[in-house]
């Protein structure tokens, strides 16, 4: 008899972080919380932001040590929002990371289905 295993489906965007250059609400500046906390290869997490007044859908970019780096754009942010409430399993990490003037992080996300 022959054995079926189960492969999963995995769907991988990548893309770059946006609004790091601002602030978050308690004043930190995002660019030195990546310069700080953010490198190359590093896991990075995801958080909903529903009451966000721009976008109901908005999702924050979370350093490993928990503290917010930007968002995904809202496009990407509209097509992970159900996978995210669901608790979807989903890899994030820091696919580049670099600036001089101003930091940049590139992502990649790959979403197990």
């Amino acid at each position: 008899m022959a054995k079926i295993i189960k492969i999963p489906s995995v769907f991988v965007y990548d893309s770059k972080v946006v609004g790091v250059s601002q602030n978050n609400d308690n004043g930190e500046s995002r660019q030195e919380i990546i310069k700080r906390e953010v490198a190359e290869d590093d896991q990075l997490g995801l958080e909903l932001e529903p009451d966000n007044v721009y976008d109901r859908n908005a999702v924050k970019v979370l350093s490993k040590e928990g503290n917010q780096i930007g968002y995904l754009n809202r496009d990407l942010a509209e097509k992970l929002h159900q996978a995210i409430e669901n608790e979807t399993e989903i890899h994030v990490r820091a696919s580049w990371v670099n600036g001089d003037k101003m930091w940049g992080v590139g992502i990649r996300i790959e979403l197990v289905s």
